[in-house]
């Protein structure tokens, strides 16, 4: 969607400046790195150290790389969020006209979804928990499933790696147990050190995974977790010290390895609880604030009104919704109007029936949290840019030790993995952070209104009297009408990003509550508009006080050819003054004829 400007901003500031800054600097720290790992390249093959020459060169292109990134990224949140006024993205497709240009690609629910939302009190939006792992985490902490998708993916995608480190220990402990008993023959042989090694790969490979939950912010689904993952782990832990000890005495002896995986396992073990945690205390915090309510305020009635059904919709879109528009945005039409008029045996009686949902535009509101959750947030961005600055110095540092590795392959080794490992546990804590960096809440109200009823149609004359002047003959159409409205005020979440699609993800609704005065205020604007209706053409105040002047120049015209024709029976000499008199009233009376001049008010006034 483009940027829509409007003089009246919807009041939504950056969410992203302290973690842009944050992250500024650490592009910074880094690129310096890079800078200093290439400046040193030239001194290096001077001295003759061509290996290391290289090294220092590829070090450094990608120091240099990852720096410069992350001071553009950086500077892009820091910078100004355009926040237009067709934001935040619609809850089901807009079919408003205003709107019928903009096409949005995150569209969380239909219409059908939403009435059905609110005729069953109920909120789609949570999703049963697929997969025993799912399941286990929603029971120990029962109110994840009130929080966003994305929210609900971190905590699993941590919480599986937790778990799955837990079972791969007693995988570990399982296989060691079964060479200990001699069920295995493991004795006196390299296969626990190798188990080790498989086990410290397999950590690694497993935390790997968990390094990128930034994807998940516009995802329409929960992860799931199958028992699969766990019967694989049992058969291969019980299989794997089998097939080793067979190798090793079968087909041929497994060699001493030179170095033990022991102080990664260590490493990954404890920088992972420290993740696991982290991302979980955070989304025990936000989900302690979940409010899940799915409450509904209802007006039934029957109503019989002179007035044609069409007009009931068009009242009710032009007028009553557009008068809850805010900061006079239009409002989201989910379902438009059609009265569906249908005829039943002639042409003056049938049946109707319309609905239509609308949603006023979503106001910007805080997300609930305590203050420890306000500082968790800041300490999560600073600890996870700090490791990958911590893992930039150690890996700038690896230059030397790699170049040693044909004298000290474990030092050199050790120079590149825990780097590695470094990284990735700082990139999983800072992307944990920035989900919940990313949340906003925004309250609107949504309207369901149906109407159904019958209708027939009669004419009504008046002024059809002899003596009256005036005639009016309508068609007056009566409606017999059940009206049915639904209010609630809900609450909805949705996930910034920086960049031209900030706010446009996927919003859903996270709570629905009741909205008695918004329904109160609705149904008196529609009672004050069929009670102010006409059902006769009438003659407004003008149009009387034409009528009251022509009535009396009437009144006089006729008093003076009276008063002439008695002079002329009598036969009464008028004077020339009264004949003079006599024919500027003739004339006058003719101008009157056409219409009210100004003469003829006089003589009313006379």
């Amino acid at each position: 969607m483009a940027f829509e400007y409007g003089s009246d901003t919807l009041g939504i500031k950056n969410p992203f400046k302290f973690e842009g800054l944050i992250l500024t600097i650490r592009g910074v720290i880094v690129t310096l790195l890079g800078i200093v790992a290439l400046l040193a390249v030239k001194d290096l093959v001077a001295q003759g150290a061509k290996e290391a020459g290289w090294l220092s060169l590829a070090i450094g292109l990608i120091l240099l790389g990852n720096g410069v990134v992350a001071v553009g990224v950086g500077l892009f949140k820091v910078m100004r969020f355009f926040v237009g006024r067709g934001v935040p993205a619609s809850l089901a497709r807009n079919m408003a006209k205003s709107e019928s240009h903009v096409r949005e690609s995150y569209i969380a629910y239909n219409d059908k979804e939403l009435e059905q939302m609110l005729m069953g009190r109920k909120n789609l939006t949570f999703v049963e928990p697929q997969g025993w792992l799912a399941r286990l985490i929603h029971t120990l902490m029962p109110r994840l499933l009130f929080t966003p998708y994305p929210i609900r993916t971190t905590a699993q995608q941590l919480s599986s790696g937790l778990i799955y480190s837990i079972l791969a220990f007693l995988c570990y402990g399982l296989a060691w147990f079964s060479g200990s008993t001699g069920l295995t023959q493991i004795n006196d042989t390299p296969v626990l050190d190798w188990l080790s090694v498989i086990l410290a790969v397999f950590l690694f490979l497993l935390w790997a995974g968990k390094r990128s939950p930034l994807k998940r912010v516009a995802q329409v689904s929960v992860e799931s977790a199958s028992t699969k993952g766990i019967v694989m782990m049992v058969a291969f832990s019980i299989l794997s010290p089998v097939g080793l000890s067979y190798v090793h005495h079968e087909v041929f002896r497994l060699p001493e390895l030179p170095l033990s995986a022991s102080a990664y396992i260590i490493t990954m073990t404890v920088l992972g609880l420290l993740a696991a945690a982290y991302g979980l205390l955070l989304t025990y915090l936000r989900a302690t604030q979940a409010e899940p309510k799915t409450e509904v305020s209802e007006f039934r009635n029957n109503w019989q009104e002179s007035i044609h059904p069409q007009e009931i919709f068009i009242n009710f879109e032009n007028i009553v919704m557009a008068n809850r528009r805010y900061k006079e945005i239009p409002n989201r039409v989910y379902r438009d109007f059609d009265a569906n008029l249908v005829e039943q045996g002639s042409n003056d009686k049938g049946k109707f029936s319309g609905e239509m949902i609308q949603e006023t535009q979503p106001v910007y509101r805080e997300v609930p949290m305590i203050p420890i959750f306000k500082s968790l947030r800041i300490v999560g961005t600073i600890a996870g840019e700090l490791l990958l600055v911590i893992a930039a110095i150690m890996f700038y540092q690896a230059i030397e030790p790699v170049t040693l590795i044909k004298t000290a392959p474990i030092a050199a080794l050790d120079a590149l993995i825990y780097p590695a490992l470094i990284w990735i546990f700082g990139r999983i804590i800072s992307n944990t952070a920035h989900i919940f960096w990313a949340e906003m809440h925004f309250e609107s109200l949504i309207v369901l209104f149906q109407c159904n009823g019958t209708y027939s149609e009669s004419k009504v004359s008046t002024g059809a009297s002899i003596h009256d002047s005036t005639r009016s003959e309508n068609v007056v159409v009566r409606s017999s009408m059940t009206p049915w409205i639904i209010t609630s005020r809900i609450v909805t979440s949705c996930f910034a990003e920086s960049g031209s699609n900030n706010l446009e993800f996927y919003r859903r609704i996270l709570e629905m509550h009741k909205a008695d005065d918004d329904l109160d205020k609705i149904t008196s604007e529609m009672k004050t508009f069929l009670g102010n209706r006409e059902t006769i053409a009438g003659v407004n105040a003008k149009d009387l006080d034409s009528a009251s002047a022509i009535y009396q120049v009437n009144q006089e015209t006729r008093s003076l050819n009276a008063q002439a024709a008695l002079t002329r029976d009598g036969k009464t000499e008028l004077s020339p003054e009264r004949i003079e008199g006599h024919m500027e009233t003739d004339s006058k009376n003719r101008d009157i004829t056409s219409g009210i001049n100004d003469d003829g008010l006089d003589i009313q006034g006379r």
